[in-house]
Protein backbone atom coordinates (compact mmCIF):
# COMPACT_ATOMS: atom_id res chain seq x y z
CA UNK A 1 0.00 0.00 0.00
CA UNK A 2 1.76 3.35 -1.27
CA UNK A 3 0.67 6.97 0.44
CA UNK A 4 0.25 8.93 -3.04
CA UNK A 5 0.84 12.83 -1.97
CA UNK A 6 1.70 15.67 -4.88
CA UNK A 7 4.42 18.25 -3.63
CA UNK A 8 4.92 21.39 -5.80
CA UNK A 9 3.21 19.30 -9.05
CA UNK A 10 5.10 16.39 -8.41
CA UNK A 11 3.96 13.34 -7.01
CA UNK A 12 5.37 11.65 -4.76
CA UNK A 13 4.61 8.27 -2.80
CA UNK A 14 5.60 7.30 0.92
CA UNK A 15 5.36 3.24 1.54
CA UNK A 16 2.44 2.37 4.22
CA UNK A 17 3.03 -1.47 4.62
CA UNK A 18 5.84 -3.64 5.02
CA UNK A 19 6.18 -5.58 1.65
CA UNK A 20 6.58 -2.36 -0.11
CA UNK A 21 9.11 -1.33 1.38
CA UNK A 22 12.91 -0.96 -0.75
CA UNK A 23 15.78 -2.18 1.15
CA UNK A 24 16.97 1.29 1.85
CA UNK A 25 14.29 2.38 3.35
CA UNK A 26 13.79 -0.63 5.75
CA UNK A 27 16.91 -0.32 6.99
CA UNK A 28 16.44 3.06 7.90
CA UNK A 29 13.39 2.58 9.76
CA UNK A 30 14.98 -0.45 11.35
CA UNK A 31 17.42 1.88 12.65
CA UNK A 32 14.89 4.48 13.83
CA UNK A 33 12.80 1.51 15.75
CA UNK A 34 16.26 0.57 17.31
CA UNK A 35 16.15 4.20 19.10
CA UNK A 36 12.55 3.93 19.72
CA UNK A 37 13.26 1.05 21.61
CA UNK A 38 15.78 2.47 23.87
CA UNK A 39 13.46 5.36 24.58
CA UNK A 40 15.08 8.04 22.50
CA UNK A 41 12.16 8.58 19.98
CA UNK A 42 8.88 8.61 20.46
CA UNK A 43 6.11 6.79 17.39
CA UNK A 44 5.13 10.24 15.93
CA UNK A 45 9.19 11.17 15.73
CA UNK A 46 9.62 7.31 14.39
CA UNK A 47 6.58 7.91 11.61
CA UNK A 48 7.93 11.70 10.59
CA UNK A 49 11.74 10.25 10.26
CA UNK A 50 10.70 8.27 8.34
CA UNK A 51 8.09 10.76 6.53
CA UNK A 52 11.20 13.25 6.13
CA UNK A 53 13.76 10.11 4.60
CA UNK A 54 11.39 8.91 2.08
CA UNK A 55 10.53 12.18 0.59
CA UNK A 56 14.25 12.99 0.54
CA UNK A 57 13.73 16.38 2.38
CA UNK A 58 17.00 18.08 4.09
CA UNK A 59 15.24 19.79 7.06
CA UNK A 60 18.73 22.41 7.38
CA UNK A 61 17.26 23.84 4.05
CA UNK A 62 14.05 24.61 4.86
CA UNK A 63 12.95 28.04 4.48
CA UNK A 64 12.18 29.59 7.85
CA UNK A 65 8.98 31.59 6.53
CA UNK A 66 7.87 27.93 4.93
CA UNK A 67 8.63 25.79 8.22
CA UNK A 68 5.63 26.01 10.03
CA UNK A 69 3.20 25.23 7.32
CA UNK A 70 5.92 22.10 6.22
CA UNK A 71 5.72 20.98 9.83
CA UNK A 72 2.08 20.88 9.54
CA UNK A 73 1.77 19.06 6.51
CA UNK A 74 4.18 16.55 7.54
CA UNK A 75 2.88 15.89 11.09
CA UNK A 76 -0.60 15.16 8.91
CA UNK A 77 1.50 12.62 6.45
CA UNK A 78 3.43 10.86 9.28
CA UNK A 79 -0.21 10.20 11.26
CA UNK A 80 -1.07 8.75 7.83
CA UNK A 81 1.70 6.06 7.99
CA UNK A 82 -0.17 3.15 10.04
CA UNK A 83 1.80 0.22 9.12
CA UNK A 84 4.78 0.79 11.94
CA UNK A 85 2.54 0.37 14.93
CA UNK A 86 -0.46 -1.24 16.55
CA UNK A 87 -2.58 1.04 19.10
CA UNK A 88 -3.34 -1.21 22.15
CA UNK A 89 -6.45 -0.41 25.01
CA UNK A 90 -7.38 -2.45 27.86
CA UNK A 91 -9.43 -5.80 27.25
CA UNK A 92 -12.48 -4.54 28.80
CA UNK A 93 -12.65 -1.24 26.39
CA UNK A 94 -12.09 -3.37 23.78
CA UNK A 95 -14.07 -6.50 23.98
CA UNK A 96 -17.07 -3.36 23.84
CA UNK A 97 -15.94 -2.20 20.65
CA UNK A 98 -17.78 -2.80 17.19
CA UNK A 99 -15.73 -5.31 14.97
CA UNK A 100 -15.77 -2.62 12.71
CA UNK A 101 -13.82 0.12 14.98
CA UNK A 102 -11.66 -2.46 16.16
CA UNK A 103 -10.68 -2.59 12.78
CA UNK A 104 -9.70 1.30 12.62
CA UNK A 105 -8.88 1.91 16.09
CA UNK A 106 -6.25 -0.91 15.73
CA UNK A 107 -3.71 1.47 13.77
CA UNK A 108 -5.66 4.61 13.99
CA UNK A 109 -5.15 7.22 17.22
CA UNK A 110 -8.33 8.20 19.15
CA UNK A 111 -8.66 11.75 18.07
CA UNK A 112 -8.28 10.72 14.47
CA UNK A 113 -11.78 8.06 14.94
CA UNK A 114 -14.97 9.55 13.45
CA UNK A 115 -16.92 10.41 16.01
CA UNK A 116 -19.27 8.09 17.50
CA UNK A 117 -20.35 7.46 21.50
CA UNK A 118 -17.46 4.53 21.07
CA UNK A 119 -14.53 6.67 19.92
CA UNK A 120 -15.43 9.13 22.95
CA UNK A 121 -14.78 6.14 25.09
CA UNK A 122 -11.25 5.05 23.45
CA UNK A 123 -10.65 9.07 23.79
CA UNK A 124 -10.64 8.77 27.45
CA UNK A 125 -9.22 5.43 27.79
CA UNK A 126 -5.37 4.77 28.18
CA UNK A 127 -3.45 3.48 25.10
CA UNK A 128 -0.12 1.61 24.74
CA UNK A 129 1.82 1.25 20.97
CA UNK A 130 3.19 -2.32 19.87
CA UNK A 131 5.25 -2.69 17.49
CA UNK A 132 3.44 -4.16 14.09
CA UNK A 133 6.51 -5.99 12.46
CA UNK A 134 4.70 -9.71 11.20
CA UNK A 135 5.18 -10.09 7.71
CA UNK A 136 6.29 -12.48 4.88
CA UNK A 137 9.09 -10.65 3.04
CA UNK A 138 12.37 -10.76 1.64
CA UNK A 139 13.32 -6.82 2.73
CA UNK A 140 16.89 -7.71 2.07
CA UNK A 141 17.44 -9.70 -0.70
CA UNK A 142 21.28 -9.58 -0.07
CA UNK A 143 23.37 -7.73 1.78
CA UNK A 144 27.70 -7.15 0.99
CA UNK A 145 30.03 -7.62 2.90
CA UNK A 146 33.52 -6.32 1.46
CA UNK A 147 34.00 -6.90 -2.10
CA UNK A 148 31.47 -9.80 -1.76
CA UNK A 149 27.33 -9.95 -2.06
CA UNK A 150 25.60 -12.33 -0.59
CA UNK A 151 21.93 -13.30 -1.68
CA UNK A 152 19.44 -14.65 1.54
CA UNK A 153 16.59 -16.56 1.57
CA UNK A 154 13.58 -15.85 -0.55
CA UNK A 155 9.83 -15.38 0.39
CA UNK A 156 7.05 -15.98 -1.80
CA UNK A 157 3.24 -15.44 -1.31
CA UNK A 158 1.83 -15.74 -4.74
CA UNK A 159 -1.37 -17.53 -5.00
CA UNK A 160 -2.10 -17.28 -1.36
CA UNK A 161 0.26 -19.77 -0.63
CA UNK A 162 3.48 -19.14 1.55
CA UNK A 163 7.21 -20.77 0.70
CA UNK A 164 10.47 -20.00 2.18
CA UNK A 165 13.46 -21.46 0.46
CA UNK A 166 15.13 -21.83 4.32
CA UNK A 167 15.85 -25.36 5.16
CA UNK A 168 14.84 -27.00 8.60
CA UNK A 169 18.04 -27.05 9.99
CA UNK A 170 18.38 -23.36 8.79
CA UNK A 171 15.68 -22.29 9.92
CA UNK A 172 16.31 -23.72 13.58
CA UNK A 173 19.66 -22.63 13.80
CA UNK A 174 18.47 -19.04 13.02
CA UNK A 175 15.83 -18.74 15.73
CA UNK A 176 18.21 -20.06 18.22
CA UNK A 177 21.33 -17.14 17.54
CA UNK A 178 17.96 -14.60 16.48
CA UNK A 179 16.57 -15.52 20.82
CA UNK A 180 20.72 -14.56 21.64
CA UNK A 181 20.81 -11.63 19.79
CA UNK A 182 19.00 -9.10 22.19
CA UNK A 183 21.59 -10.51 25.09
CA UNK A 184 24.69 -10.14 22.84
CA UNK A 185 25.08 -8.09 19.90
CA UNK A 186 28.60 -9.90 19.12
CA UNK A 187 25.88 -12.66 17.46
CA UNK A 188 24.77 -10.76 14.75
CA UNK A 189 27.08 -11.55 12.33
CA UNK A 190 26.47 -15.02 12.83
CA UNK A 191 22.41 -14.62 12.10
CA UNK A 192 23.42 -13.08 8.86
CA UNK A 193 25.75 -15.80 7.96
CA UNK A 194 23.28 -18.39 8.76
CA UNK A 195 20.37 -17.01 6.71
CA UNK A 196 22.69 -15.57 3.83
CA UNK A 197 24.94 -19.09 3.87
CA UNK A 198 25.76 -19.84 -0.16
CA UNK A 199 24.58 -22.74 -1.96
CA UNK A 200 23.37 -25.12 0.64
CA UNK A 201 22.86 -24.39 3.86
CA UNK A 202 25.92 -25.57 6.06
CA UNK A 203 26.10 -24.95 10.01
CA UNK A 204 29.90 -25.26 9.76
CA UNK A 205 29.94 -22.89 6.81
CA UNK A 206 28.03 -20.44 9.17
CA UNK A 207 30.23 -20.50 12.21
CA UNK A 208 33.33 -20.54 10.14
CA UNK A 209 32.26 -17.29 8.08
CA UNK A 210 30.80 -15.56 10.80
CA UNK A 211 33.16 -13.14 11.10
CA UNK A 212 33.20 -11.61 7.25
CA UNK A 213 29.62 -10.21 8.34
CA UNK A 214 31.26 -8.25 10.97
CA UNK A 215 31.94 -5.72 7.94
CA UNK A 216 28.66 -5.72 7.54
CA UNK A 217 26.96 -2.06 8.14
CA UNK A 218 25.11 -2.56 11.72
CA UNK A 219 22.10 -0.71 10.82
CA UNK A 220 21.87 -3.56 8.02
CA UNK A 221 22.27 -6.34 10.26
CA UNK A 222 19.30 -5.14 12.49
CA UNK A 223 17.39 -5.20 9.80
CA UNK A 224 18.63 -8.95 9.04
CA UNK A 225 17.41 -9.54 12.43
CA UNK A 226 14.36 -7.37 12.31
CA UNK A 227 13.52 -9.58 8.81
CA UNK A 228 13.95 -12.66 9.98
CA UNK A 229 12.04 -12.17 13.23
CA UNK A 230 8.94 -10.86 11.54
CA UNK A 231 8.40 -14.24 9.30
CA UNK A 232 8.97 -15.87 12.27
CA UNK A 233 6.02 -14.32 14.27
CA UNK A 234 4.21 -14.56 11.41
CA UNK A 235 4.45 -18.76 11.48
CA UNK A 236 3.98 -17.84 14.86
CA UNK A 237 0.65 -16.25 15.15
CA UNK A 238 -0.75 -16.53 11.51
CA UNK A 239 -0.55 -19.78 9.75
CA UNK A 240 -1.90 -23.09 10.16
CA UNK A 241 1.46 -24.11 11.78
CA UNK A 242 0.50 -21.86 14.92
CA UNK A 243 -0.43 -24.78 16.48
CA UNK A 244 3.45 -25.91 16.58
CA UNK A 245 4.18 -23.56 19.02
CA UNK A 246 1.47 -23.99 21.28
CA UNK A 247 2.53 -24.82 24.79
CA UNK A 248 0.18 -26.37 27.99
CA UNK A 249 0.87 -24.57 31.34
CA UNK A 250 3.36 -27.20 32.35
CA UNK A 251 5.24 -27.79 29.11
CA UNK A 252 7.63 -30.81 30.80
CA UNK A 253 4.59 -32.65 30.83
CA UNK A 254 3.81 -32.20 27.12
CA UNK A 255 5.58 -35.32 26.18
CA UNK A 256 3.88 -34.87 22.38
CA UNK A 257 5.26 -31.28 21.89
CA UNK A 258 8.27 -31.36 20.12
CA UNK A 259 10.71 -28.49 19.78
CA UNK A 260 11.08 -27.59 16.08
CA UNK A 261 15.29 -28.69 16.69
CA UNK A 262 14.32 -31.82 18.15
CA UNK A 263 11.92 -32.61 15.38
CA UNK A 264 14.22 -32.80 13.01
CA UNK A 265 16.09 -35.70 15.19
CA UNK A 266 12.39 -37.21 15.86
CA UNK A 267 11.85 -37.36 11.84
CA UNK A 268 14.92 -39.00 11.16
CA UNK A 269 13.72 -41.47 13.69
CA UNK A 270 10.65 -42.19 12.08
CA UNK A 271 12.26 -42.96 8.50
CA UNK A 272 12.20 -39.41 6.91
CA UNK A 273 16.07 -39.87 6.66
CA UNK A 274 19.03 -39.49 8.17
CA UNK A 275 19.42 -36.39 10.13
CA UNK A 276 20.78 -34.11 7.30
CA UNK A 277 18.40 -35.13 4.93
CA UNK A 278 15.87 -33.97 7.51
CA UNK A 279 17.35 -31.07 8.20
CA UNK A 280 17.91 -30.07 4.56
CA UNK A 281 14.02 -30.67 3.98
CA UNK A 282 12.66 -26.90 2.53
CA UNK A 283 11.44 -25.29 5.75
CA UNK A 284 7.46 -25.60 4.99
CA UNK A 285 7.62 -29.09 4.01
CA UNK A 286 9.04 -29.67 7.77
CA UNK A 287 6.32 -27.84 9.08
CA UNK A 288 3.84 -29.69 7.28
CA UNK A 289 5.12 -33.04 8.82
CA UNK A 290 4.91 -31.98 12.48
CA UNK A 291 1.94 -30.15 11.97
CA UNK A 292 0.44 -33.82 10.47
CA UNK A 293 2.07 -35.49 13.43
CA UNK A 294 0.12 -33.26 15.91
CA UNK A 295 -2.88 -33.99 14.33
CA UNK A 296 -2.58 -37.78 14.42
CA UNK A 297 -1.64 -37.26 17.95
CA UNK A 298 -4.52 -35.60 19.19
CA UNK A 299 -6.98 -38.00 17.12
CA UNK A 300 -5.38 -41.23 18.24
CA UNK A 301 -5.81 -40.02 21.89
CA UNK A 302 -9.17 -39.12 21.39
CA UNK A 303 -10.09 -42.25 19.26
CA UNK A 304 -8.53 -43.86 22.85
CA UNK A 305 -11.56 -42.30 24.68
CA UNK A 306 -8.98 -39.86 26.36
CA UNK A 307 -10.66 -36.95 27.82
CA UNK A 308 -10.23 -33.34 26.45
CA UNK A 309 -8.05 -31.43 29.20
CA UNK A 310 -5.95 -34.79 29.71
CA UNK A 311 -5.08 -34.26 25.47
CA UNK A 312 -4.64 -30.89 26.45
CA UNK A 313 -1.90 -31.56 29.03
CA UNK A 314 0.00 -34.24 26.72
CA UNK A 315 -0.12 -31.98 23.39
CA UNK A 316 0.23 -28.40 25.02
CA UNK A 317 -2.62 -27.56 22.61
CA UNK A 318 -5.92 -25.16 24.12
CA UNK A 319 -8.60 -27.46 23.78
CA UNK A 320 -10.56 -24.81 21.44
CA UNK A 321 -8.24 -26.14 18.91
CA UNK A 322 -8.31 -29.40 20.01
CA UNK A 323 -12.17 -29.77 19.11
CA UNK A 324 -11.05 -27.88 15.79
CA UNK A 325 -9.14 -30.99 15.01
CA UNK A 326 -11.49 -34.04 16.54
Amino acid sequence: MLIEIEIKNKPYTIPNSWEVLTPEQFVHLSGLLRLYASGQLSVADVRLRFVIFVLGLDMRYIPRKHGDTIAQNLYLLQSKVTFIFNIRYPKEVWAALSPELRRIANKTEPANLPDSPEARVLRRAEYTYELDACFAAQLLPEIKSGDDIYAGYTVNTSCGLLSVSLSARQYVDASECLSGVAKNLELMPLLAAILYCPGVYSPEWAHDNAALFGSVDPATLEAVALNFQALVLLLFTKTHFSILWQQGKDTKKNKLSVGLKEGIYALSEDGYGDIDRVGNMPLTEYLEILRKKKIDAVRTLHSANMKLPEIAEKTGLDIETINKII
